[in-house]
């Protein structure tokens, strides 16, 4: 089966990332939602607006009351903007008509056992037409996100400016206050 690709010309990405990490980075961390133990590389996560780049980063730590985020890691973290310098091939998951081609249920990406969305992610990142990474709905927000697959190719076409504080950042700031989370 082929998979339905397209060219992305152009993407207003944003990534949180640590102080100690570059803006543009790939990391393979199994508990995150595409990140299958098997892959053959890290995966970086990209939102297009601010809200739903916090949403995918702290959701999981703030869904019930009380919820709490470490001040230091808050203090420290940045968000960044990634920017393309020549087109990327992605498969979009978004769209209707890519997820009938490939037979996925939209409460796959969003099941709660990760092995389910792991398994989509694998199969998109190994798959013989190369996607340079895939468009994905947020669970938090509904909104685009883009997951990229650490390969030279995909490094290469990508350019980056350093972000602010999370604490510098009025919609970030906003975010904490909206959802009740206390930073210990």
């Amino acid at each position: 089966m082929t998979l339905p690709v397209r060219n992305v010309v152009l993407i207003h990405g944003l990534r949180v990332h640590g102080d100690h990490r570059p803006a543009i980075g790939f990391r393979k961390i199994t508990t995150h939602r595409f990140t299958h133990s098997d892959a053959p590389g890290g995966l970086m996560y990209l939102a297009e607006d601010l809200e739903t780049c916090l949403w995918e980063c702290f959701g999981d730590a703030i869904l019930d009351p009380g919820a709490e985020i470490s001040h230091a890691k808050w203090s420290h973290s940045r968000a960044s903007e990634i920017g393309l310098k020549s087109p990327l091939l992605v498969c979009d998951l978004t769209d209707l008509a890519t997820r009938k081609h490939l037979g996925l249920d939209l409460s796959a990406l969003n099941h709660t056992d990760l092995m389910v969305p792991q398994a989509w992610g694998l199969a998109i990142q190994t798959h013989q037409d190369k996607a340079d990474g895939f468009l994905f709905p947020s669970r938090f927000t509904g909104k685009r996100c883009l997951v990229l697959f650490d390969r030279p190719s995909v490094v290469a076409k990508l350019d980056s400016k350093l972000g602010k504080h999370l604490p510098e950042i009025d919609v970030a700031c906003e975010f904490i206050a909206k959802n009740l989370i206390n930073l210990v």
